[in-house]
């Protein structure tokens, strides 16, 4: 890209995201999504439904064929980074009173660390994981380049949340 630097950040403009995931059953992601976990439902199709998911678009496609289950978190999952660490305690209560599946309890990861945060996370019906977390220090959402910590993947015991 001429005329670019490296240093540029294309998304640092106000943006929203945008995630489209498979599902193989479109009343039982809207009945997890809308009544669940409170989303608002934009458009839907045979094919398709549209989701407000914290200000974001979610786009679940129907994926008719057999959608291999995840084990773990790993390799993939999504979710929201909480402002207010009583918003994360807020979903938590609802997730339980809806009778969510529970991927992994609410639990506080790197404790006395700067990357000290909040996660819960949650499985929906097509076996997507969903992560929602509060970071007692926001910085560490973007920042903490100084570090090496990301995730907590059992091959990389380097990395963490």
């Amino acid at each position: 890209m001429s005329g670019t630097s490296a240093a540029t950040d294309t998304t640092a403009s106000p943006a929203l995201f945008h995630l489209a995931f498979p599902v193989h059953d479109l009343d039982l992601a809207e009945a997890f999504y809308v009544e669940g976990l409170g989303c608002s439902r934009g458009r839907r199709s045979a094919e398709a439904l549209v989701l407000n998911f914290g200000g974001h678009q979610l786009v679940a496609h129907l994926e008719p064929r057999p959608l291999q289950p995840q084990g773990s978190i790993y390799p993939r999952h999504f979710g929201l980074i909480f402002e207010q660490h009583s918003a994360l305690l807020a979903l938590e209560q609802r997730a339980m009173a809806q009778g969510l599946k529970l991927g992994s309890p609410l639990r506080r990861r790197f404790a006395g660390t700067a990357l000290e945060h909040s996660t819960l996370f949650l499985i929906d019906p097509s076996g997507n994981w969903l992560e929602f977390k509060h970071y007692a220090d926001p910085t560490a959402i973007l920042g903490q380049t100084h570090t090496t910590g990301v995730g907590d993947h059992p091959c990389d015991a380097g990395r963490s949340g």
